[in-house]
């Protein structure tokens, strides 16, 4: 009789939401099992609820998976470097953290210390170190947001063990297209690869508002809707230990509306595959310093990394939205 052998499961595209707040935050009026219940019905597998200094979360819903998250927030009038007009406003997420408390639905107040040197990367430094005591990922948010963090702060930062930067922060006020003096958010990350950081892109809604967004906008407030900016996830079990070790080892891809097919990234070679819902894409590959290698009408291409540069993707549809694969680093033999 032959062996048996078990086959390994396929491996899946789970969507993901990074970045949201319920009402423990105090800015939202959304309970977290209701802002978990909007994702679910969105089609999200998983998420992580972020609320400001609040570590906390709920059960799942249905299919949804929801992670323990929490947003790390220290904001200043101003800091050092300064950037002149605007506060210093720097925030950390930590994504994916192990419980500390008793109950998994139990809430704990992150209190972070108080700083005898107000200085970026100091404050951001410490938010780095206070996700890793909680055994989470580090993700550096919207980094435009008040001009929060040049490229070389972002490089500095992932040396420190920051693993994620939102490329796309589909807030209104995140400024990820920069200005006449400040460069995209992608430009930053392209600044921050460029100096050998391993740094993966991240597209989050940032959300405060879900049903009861027509609501506020009635009432004229600034709302800050879900389902805008999110990251597809290949893993191949469905649990959300698996899903933060893809994340860890860079296994997806961010978007705030392009769907991708597949994305390989071996021996040096991105090659992308454009899902057949995504309507006349363009697929450019980047390199080192954010300069354009090719640009290509397709549904499929691939690039292979030159030596001592990198090749990452960005795929537009012909609304200009966008996905962003992550970068793969010229091997030894390209060298």
């Amino acid at each position: 009789m032959p062996a048996q052998t078990t086959a390994r499961p396929r491996a899946m595209w789970l969507k993901g939401q990074l970045h949201a707040h319920t009402n423990r935050s105090g800015d939202s009026q959304t309970p977290p099992e209701r802002a978990a219940a909007w994702y679910a019905r969105h089609g999200y597998d998983f998420l992580v609820l972020t609320d400001h200094n609040r570590l906390g979360t709920t059960s799942a819903i249905g299919r949804l998976l929801v992670a323990r998250g929490v947003e790390l927030t220290l904001n200043l009038d101003t800091c050092m470097p300064e950037e002149r007009g605007h506060p210093c406003l720097l925030h950390v997420n930590a994504l994916f953290a192990r419980a500390r408390a008793h109950s998994e639905d139990e809430v704990t107040s992150i209190d972070l210390p108080a700083l005898v040197r107000p200085e970026r990367r100091t404050i951001f430094g410490r938010a780095i170190d206070e996700a890793r005591r909680l055994g989470a990922i580090a993700q550096i948010n919207h980094p435009n947001f008040h001009y929060a963090a040049s490229g070389a702060l972002l490089a500095e930062l992932a040396r420190r063990g920051a693993r994620l930067v939102e490329v796309a922060n589909e807030a209104s006020d995140s400024n990820n297209a920069g200005d006449a003096t400040h460069p995209s958010t992608e430009a930053l990350w392209d600044d921050a690869l460029s100096r050998g950081a391993p740094l993966y892109a991240t597209a989050t809604d940032d959300a405060h508002h879900y049903d009861d967004a027509a609501e506020a906008r009635a009432r004229g407030e600034e709302v800050f809707t879900g389902d805008r900016g999110f990251v597809m996830v290949r893993s191949r079990e469905r649990t959300l230990d698996a899903i933060r070790a893809a994340i860890e080892r860079g296994d997806f891809y961010a978007s705030n509306g392009v769907v991708l097919d597949d994305v390989q990234r071996t021996d040096g070679t991105l090659h992308v595959t454009v899902a057949p819902s995504t309507d006349s894409p363009t697929i450019a590959f980047i390199g080192r310093g954010g300069r354009e290698l090719e640009r290509i009408s397709a549904r499929t291409a691939s690039y292979r990394a030159r030596a001592d540069d990198y090749v990452r993707a960005t795929v537009t549809d012909r609304a200009g939205r966008k996905a962003w694969t992550q970068p793969v680093r010229a091997t030894r033999e390209a060298r």
